[in-house]
C-alpha cells in the first residue's frame, strides 16, 4: 500500500493526525495543499493506492486557489480506481467533484461544533465500532447534500444529515465527522478556536467538557486500508 495524505487545513494539523491511525509500516506521503502548484508533486507520485483529503477552515463553497485541481485529481483518482477517503472539507469536495456543484451548500443550520451525536445505520455495521449511536468531533459551517451515484449513506444526525456513506464500486469512504481527533487533539482545537466559536454562541468551556465515544479514527482508517 502507498497512501498520500492531502492536507488542505490551513495549518498543517490534519496529516500528524491522520498518521496517529495508519500503521508504520506502510509507505506515507504528507502534501500540504495550499495553491495550484502545490499540486505538483502529488501528480508526480506514482503507485499510489488510497488517498486521505482532510478538512480545511476553507469554505466549499468559497473559491481556493487548488479548487480545480483539486476537483480534477478526484475525478482522475476515480477513474483509475484508486480508494478515497474525505473527511469534512474532503468529504465534501469528493462530492463536489464527482456530482457537481450544487452537491454541496452552507449549511442552513448554521455552525455544528463540538461532541455531538451521530446515528449509524444498520448499514455501517461491517465497520467494527460504528453502530448505533456514538459521539463524534464536529467543527463545520459547510455540509454536503447529494451523494456520488452508488453510495450509501450510513451515518445521519439531526444538524447535518449526510453524516458518513461508503461507495463499493469507487472504493469511497465520506464523513462530515472527525475521526482523527481523539479527546486530548479535539477539546485543544476547541481551546485554540475560541474566539470564533464565542463568536457563534458556544460556551467553550462546555464544549471542552466533552469526549468521544469510541476510538472512531481506528475503526475508519482500520476499514479503509482493509476492506478498500
Amino acid at each position: 500500500m502507498k497512501i498520500q495524505i492531502l492536507d488542505y487545513s490551513t495549518t498543517q494539523i490534519a496529516a500528524p493526525l491522520f498518521k496517529n491511525y495508519l500503521p508504520d509500516n506502510l509507505e506515507i506521503s504528507e502534501h500540504y495543499i495550499s495553491s495550484k502548484e502545490s499540486f505538483i508533486p502529488v501528480l508526480e507520485q506514482t503507485g499510489v493506492t488510497h488517498v486521505v483529503h482532510s478538512g480545511s477552515a476553507l469554505s466549499i463553497n468559497q473559491p481556493a486557489p487548488f479548487m480545480e485541481s483539486a476537483l480534477e485529481y478526484i475525478r482522475t483518482l476515480t477513474q483509475q480506481g484508486i480508494k478515497q477517503m474525505g473527511v469534512c472539507f474532503g468529504h465534501q469536495l469528493i462530492c463536489r467533484a464527482l456530482v457537481g456543484e450544487h452537491a454541496v451548500q452552507a449549511s442552513p443550520n448554521g455552525l455544528e461544533a463540538g461532541w455531538r451525536e451521530v446515528e449509524f445505520r444498520d448499514s455501517a455495521s461491517a465497520i467494527p465500532g460504528l453502530s448505533g449511536t456514538q459521539t463524534v468531533w464536529q467543527h463545520h459551517f459547510d455540509e454536503a447534500i447529494e451523494l456520488p451515484p452508488g453510495s450509501e449513506l450510513i451515518a445521519t444526525a439531526e444538524h447535518t444529515h449526510i453524516q458518513a456513506y461508503i461507495n463499493h464500486k469507487h472504493g469511497l469512504i465520506g464523513m462530515q465527522f472527525h475521526p482523527e481527533f481523539d479527546r486530548d487533539s479535539g477539546n485543544e482545537y476547541f481551546l485554540h478556536d475560541r474566539q470564533l466559536l464565542e463568536k457563534q454562541g458556544f460556551d467553550v468551556k462546555h464544549l471542552t467538557q466533552g469526549m468521544p465515544s469510541g476510538n472512531h479514527g481506528n475503526s475508519v482508517f482500520n476499514y479503509f486500508l482493509s476492506h478498500f
